[in-house]
């Protein structure tokens, strides 16, 4: 391979690697992680560093989530092995009796990627960029899409500003007008804007969603998903709400930033724990939960693998308050 030709792929080659990266944020976006949490993840995963254990939390407590990573690490492993080979196999094209030519050939070229990646930080361009890819890569998910789809545009504390792509429409809208659903006293969500065939428009109080509409909601991250997110693939959608006493009752007691610790008082079993133990319900794993201390009828008892809740319980419980939500219940104080 020439010199001249080492340098083009390996600028083409980088140019990718960006382009991946953002494509890659973008999709744990939809997944409900914030922008930049979601950036961060797509950088570390792809450049194979950086990637602690405890921002690691985050993915692997999801099922989406550990997918879009595995697929991140395999991609970041390829382009790293290839950028390697390019950058030793331009080295050894180097023709010594033009040194100096190719010196400036290579300063030029890599001058003007530097010159080009500074243009993309310009404001309206990186703006008009990321619009770009998101809007790309949602419609992809929109035509392969079994589930909906969440994105995060921006977070305040619990709350949050999301785009939301309907592949099915949730139970408790369907068919409802927007006044019907009574979506903002049973979730705290607002709907402020939705997207039908390419048009925007204002929401009111006859609105009634259908699928593949794309929605923009404001309110806490976690009821938003409670809302919209379906259930694991094969499983079935809840079609009637649980009545009131039947719901678990979650206090959180400290908050360390998305993890909480809780007070969960047990009305109802989750049906991954039902009549299993501690040990082989596998919340750890799945959820990144930890019980802390499990009191029945006033007392406490001593926790052990075999341990297996009961209805009534009170269960202290820490780890991600997201995950802590999704696995025992909807009410809290």
């Amino acid at each position: 391979m020439s010199f001249v030709s080492s340098i083009t792929l390996i600028i083409t080659v980088i140019v990718i690697y960006y382009a991946l990266i953002k494509f890659f944020s973008v999709l744990f976006r939809i997944t409900g992680l914030p922008k930049e949490k979601a950036g961060f993840q797509a950088v570390s995963l792809l450049t194979n560093a950086g990637y602690t254990t405890g921002e690691a939390e985050i993915i692997v407590s999801e099922k989406t989530r550990r997918r879009i990573a595995t697929a991140a690490m395999l991609t970041g492993y390829f382009f790293s092995v290839v950028i390697v080979s390019l950058f030793i196999n331009m080295f050894l094209s180097i023709d010594f009796s033009q040194v100096h030519n190719q010196l400036y050939l290579l300063l030029i070229s890599f001058g003007s990627m530097v010159a080009f990646f500074l243009f993309l930080r310009i404001p309206f361009v990186e703006k008009a960029l990321g619009k770009t890819i998101d809007g790309l890569t949602v419609r992809i998910f929109k035509k392969a899409a079994k589930d909906n789809y969440i994105s995060v545009l921006d977070t305040y504390g619990k709350d949050a500003i999301v785009n939301i792509f309907l592949y099915k429409v949730p139970d408790f809208l369907y068919g409802k007008c927007l006044a019907d659903s009574d979506i903002r006293r049973r979730f705290d969500v607002n709907i402020l804007m939705y997207t039908r065939n390419g048009r925007n428009h204002y929401v009111k109080a006859d609105t009634i969603f259908t699928k593949n509409d794309t929605l923009i909601a404001f309110g806490p991250l976690a009821s938003i998903k409670e809302a919209f997110f379906l259930k694991e693939h094969g499983e079935k959608q809840e079609t009637q709400p649980k009545t009131w006493g039947e719901q678990n009752v979650i206090t959180i007691m400290s908050n360390f930033g998305y993890q909480v610790l809780v007070d969960i008082k047990l009305n109802m079993v989750p049906p991954m724990m039902t009549e299993k133990s501690l040990l082989e319900s596998r919340i750890k794993d799945y959820f990144s939960i930890n019980i802390m201390m499990v009191s029945r009828n006033d007392n406490p008892l001593t926790l052990t693998k075999d341990t297996v809740l009961e209805k009534g319980d009170r269960v202290i419980a820490f780890g991600p308050y997201e995950n802590i939500r999704a696995l025992f219940g909807e009410s809290q104080n």
